[in-house]
This record gives C-alpha cells, sequence and structure tokens, in this order.
C-alpha cells in the first residue's frame, strides 16, 4: 500500500492538485454509450510502475484522472471510479477512502477522477466552480468510466462507482444517466434528492453519519439519518426490495442490506452512530477529514464487499 501512496502522491505533483465471497448477482441492462458529448484521450503520463494520470478532452475541455493499475494485473479485473469531495485532491481521497488495499492485493484497478478547482458539477446548483460554470462532469465521468476500461482491459460488467460529499451527489445523476455502465454504486455523505427517472433498478450503498449536519442542512431535515432514511426507501422501491431487511451491527456501524431484489440489483443502507461528515476509516493512520470506526467497520470494507458481489450481465 505505501507504494501505491507514494506514487500517487507522485501523480498529484503533476496534477498540481477481506477478499469478496458469496454469489454474484446479475442484472440484465442493456449497455449504454456516450454519444452527446466529444471526448478525445492524451497519451498517459508514467507516475511510476502501477500508476498513471490520463489525460482527456471532453467538449473542448483538458481533464485528468489517476489510473492505479492492480498490483496483479491481468485483463478483466474490475474498475473502480471513486469521486472525491469538494475541496479534497485526488491524492488525498486516495488516501483517506481506504481502497488501494484491494489494488495492491491483485483484485481491481482504480481510478480517480480530478474535478475542476476541486469540485463537481452534480446539478442543481452544486456544487463550487464546476456547478457555477456548469462544467460537463457527467460527460467526463461516463468518458473516464469507458477510457479506463479500454487502458486496464476491464470487464465492462463490473465497473463500480463510489462517491463522496460533492462526489456522490454527480454519482448519483451518474448511474441514474447510465445504468448500462454502473454495475453498482457506494456513497458517503449525500443522499440523492429522487430516485432515478423510470426506475430502473440499480444496486446502491447508501451510507452516513447520524450526525452528518451538512446532510441534515442541505436536505432541511431534522436529522441526517432521516434523510438517508427516506432516500434508502425511495430506493427500496425503484429496486423492488420488500421487508425489513438484514441487520448487522459493528460498533459504530448498523448496516441494514435487502437482496433479492428486482433484477437481482440489491440495497443496502449503512449508518454511523456518531460520526458527522468524516469518511469512517479503517485505521488510525493521521489522514484529513476521516474518523475511525476499526477495519471491519469502515466505508471502504463495506463498500468493498458489496460492490464486489455486483456485475452487469
Amino acid at each position: 500500500m505505501r507504494r501505491l501512496v507514494v506514487l500517487i502522491a507522485a501523480a498529484t505533483t503533476l496534477a498540481a492538485c477481506a477478499s469478496p465471497s458469496g454469489s454474484e448477482p446479475v442484472r440484465s441492462v442493456e449497455p449504454v454509450q456516450p454519444a452527446e458529448h466529444t471526448a478525445t484521450a492524451a497519451p498517459a503520463v508514467s507516475t511510476g510502475a502501477g500508476t498513471v494520470q490520463r489525460e482527456l478532452t471532453v467538449d473542448g475541455m483538458k481533464r485528468t484522472y489517476l489510473a492505479v493499475r492492480s498490483a496483479k494485473w491481468h485483463k478483466g479485473l474490475p474498475l473502480l471510479i471513486v469521486m472525491h469531495g469538494r475541496g479534497i485532491t485526488a491524492q488525498l481521497e486516495s488516501r483517506r477512502t481506504g481502497f488501494l488495499p484491494y489494488a495492491e492485493g491483485g483484485l481491481v484497478n482504480i481510478v480517480y477522477p480530478m474535478g475542476i478547482a476541486r469540485s463537481w458539477n452534480a446539478g442543481y446548483g452544486c456544487c463550487g466552480v464546476a456547478g457555477k460554470e456548469g462544467v460537463h462532469d457527467m460527460a467526463f465521468l461516463t468518458e473516464v468510466a469507458a477510457d479506463a476500461s479500454r487502458y486496464f482491459e476491464s470487464d465492462l460488467r463490473r465497473t463500480y462507482l463510489v462517491g463522496y460529499s460533492n462526489g456522490a451527489r454527480l454519482s448519483f445523476s451518474e448511474v441514474c444517466g447510465h445504468p448500462g455502465v454502473f454495475a453498482g454504486l457506494a456513497t458517503y455523505g449525500a443522499v440523492p434528492l429522487a430516485p432515478c427517472a423510470g426506475g430502473r433498478p440499480i444496486p446502491a450503498l447508501l451510507a452516513d453519519g447520524s450526525d452528518d449536519a451538512v446532510v441534515r442542512n442541505e436536505h432541511f431535515s431534522p436529522s441526517s439519518t432521516i434523510a438517508l432514511s427516506q432516500a434508502v426507501t425511495r430506493w427500496q422501491g425503484q429496486n423492488g426490495c420488500t421487508g425489513p431487511g438484514a441487520v448487522r451491527h459493528i460498533g459504530a456501524l448498523t448496516l441494514r442490506s435487502w437482496t433479492g431484489c428486482r433484477s437481482g440489483a440489491d440495497l443496502s443502507s449503512a449508518v454511523y452512530s456518531g460520526l458527522t461528515h468524516f469518511w469512517p476509516r479503517g485505521t488510525h493512520e493521521a489522514v484529513p477529514y476521516t474518523t475511525y470506526v476499526g477495519p471491519e467497520a469502515a466505508a471502504s470494507t463495506i463498500m468493498w464487499s458489496f460492490l464486489s458481489r455486483q456485475h452487469l450481465s
């Protein structure tokens, strides 16, 4: 893991800026190809073995992302796209979120897209410079998925999206707009305003802290827990999940899961008691905007466990 962290730090200088188990739900979704925006890829800038910075031009704007190759790369590995929060660099997000050990262990290739002025245009006036300037971030994210899949020769049935805060809000729009691209979604620090148009089932894990004032205030809700619960209820209807779900308690984490939903689109909610907008982390390493919860309850642990079971048919 230390090797990957060092390499990503080098990439940031250039940019200025638990093994899965169980059966895999299968969903029948026709692949969706981006058509409304233009994009071209530039040659990768190498930052050392295993990590590169790749550049795309989307609608005339140069965009970049960091690509971390699996330490045991071979064709057909899944692809994990991790979207940073507002004001956070891709390099910091790679350290904060805790997914690098899965690349180090040979399980997945990971990419970290870079937002304009460390922000994403998630619609509804959100957020920062990207939101104000109307940056075509959905088009960029779709092209990142396509370009990284070609670069890594990934399994197109297993492209996963993780989003934090502002990055999570963009992720909601992206998976709704391109359900044939992403096999699953996991988020922390944001909840969707509405279910996907058309009600297409999409596997999702929605997580937040019970004391997240950002989510509470954004949704004018009595608490972030209530805002999350309402969003999960809407997603239950979208995925056709019934019953109360199976509940597990892991330290501060209450994880509720539904399986056997429509088209195999599983759903989970994760509430961290007493946590705020800070990312739930599994190690004691001093990383900004994180809260230690232990390795079993870490957001990266439960998200990878959930996502790695999902795939498109």
